[in-house]
């Protein structure tokens, strides 16, 4: 894979790359032919300093200013002293780029979320009374927030609602957050009435301490269990940028309701363990028969590790086994969980995965399972 270092500014162009900094939003806007971006945001004023402790936005870049007569070999100094202090937009890739254009054009380029650029058309659908704005977005970032785009606004008091319900340390704040102008205008008249809006838990939901893992866990669990009451369904998650955060953005599309939605998590802990979170008490059964039959090393134990949650650890360390016969085995294990979790006995549907954490906590995506309602995707049987 290539590695892409900063580029040395020379002296000449230093002051202007640096006077740019104060209100660039990274990564650089993208040449017209590629589609329109929605990650970019006027700038915040400098009374905003007063909340630099909290996370950032997902939409926001903090910039750091400097003097123009800064010599050369600063400048590379502090280059290189960023690429270890990223924030949620940036990457190598990005910031090499935005000095790239600088360089070959010096006129300003327009923001890939100004409306010119969009030549006037909005890419999103057109919204009706009798046709809702059929999907939203919500991704994990930071260590503590929930991001959602085009979120319904009838339907934040119902996210506060499983949050809080979940996570005992509960919400720090939520935030709507502003971004171009013309093109939330545009969003409005589409039927994006909800816009971005963000939700800051306490504490660090998703670098959670030991006792906390199993909660953080849970305020997908319950999020899923409350769109599915609204009629939406996740159809995709996904990491939407090429920087290393490793979390997930979970896409939910419009269906009809479903009255009573029943989910539960598998996740995948240290080396050797397996959580079953907030499943039927037969399911959890079945799940640890068929894994004791099918582990050759067979189980350590099992044991309810908090109310809702079994913890089966299995011998050995098959999630961090490097030779090949224990890779294929413990392959093996996941492909066990899903048969009999979506065997038409048990009567669930695979939901998808999601990665919650940094790529650098090592923590496997944990699957998602929902009870059996209207078209199934998974549920299966042998041919009689």
């Amino acid at each position: 894979m290539p590695i892409h270092l900063p580029r040395i500014g020379h002296s000449h162009h230093q002051h202007d790359i640096e006077s740019k900094d104060k209100e660039s939003y990274l990564p650089s806007s993208p040449q017209p032919s590629r589609g329109p971006s929605l990650s970019h945001r006027t700038a915040t004023s400098s009374s905003n300093t007063s909340s630099e402790s909290a996370p950032q936005s997902i939409l926001k870049k903090t910039s750091t200013s400097s003097s123009g007569s800064t010599s050369g070999s600063g400048y590379v100094t502090k280059r290189m002293a960023g690429l270890t202090t990223f924030d949620r937009t940036d990457t190598l890739s990005s910031a090499q780029e935005s000095d790239d254009e600088r360089e070959g054009n010096s006129s300003s380029s327009t923001p890939a979320t100004s409306v010119s650029s969009l030549n006037n058309q909005c890419p999103l659908p057109q919204s009706s009374a009798s046709q809702k704005f059929p999907f939203f977005i919500m991704t994990l970032s930071s260590t503590s927030t929930l991001s959602f785009i085009a979120l319904p606004l009838g339907m934040r008091p119902m996210v506060l609602d499983a949050v809080n319900a979940a996570w005992r340390k509960g919400i720090s704040k939520t935030t709507q957050v502003e971004y171009q102008k013309e093109l939330m205008n545009k969003h409005r008249e589409k039927g994006c009435e909800g816009g971005v809006w963000e939700v800051t838990m306490n504490d660090n939901s998703w670098m959670p301490s030991s006792q906390d893992k199993v909660s953080s866990k849970r305020i997908l669990i319950n999020l899923m269990t409350s769109f599915a009451r609204e009629g939406y369904s996740l159809t995709s998650s996904f990491r939407t940028s090429a920087k290393d955060s490793g979390k997930d953005t979970l896409i939910f599309l419009r269906g009809d309701p479903d009255p009573e939605p029943i989910f539960f998590a598998v996740a995948f802990h240290s080396h050797d363990r397996i959580w079953i979170i907030d499943a039927e008490a037969e399911v959890g059964e079945a799940l640890e028969e068929a894994i004791k039959t099918s582990w050759i090393d067979g189980l350590q134990g099992v044991r309810t590790r908090e109310r809702h949650c079994r913890e089966i650890r299995l011998r050995g360390h098959p999630w961090t086994a490097h030779s090949t016969s224990s890779l294929i085995s413990a392959r093996c294990v996941h492909l066990i969980i899903m048969k009999s979790i979506t065997h038409c006995e048990t009567g669930y549907d695979f939901v998808g995965t999601v990665d919650m954490a940094d790529m650098e906590e090592g923590e496997m995506p944990v699957s998602f399972y929902r009870k059996k309602w209207g078209a199934s995707r998974a549920i299966w049987k042998m041919a009689d």
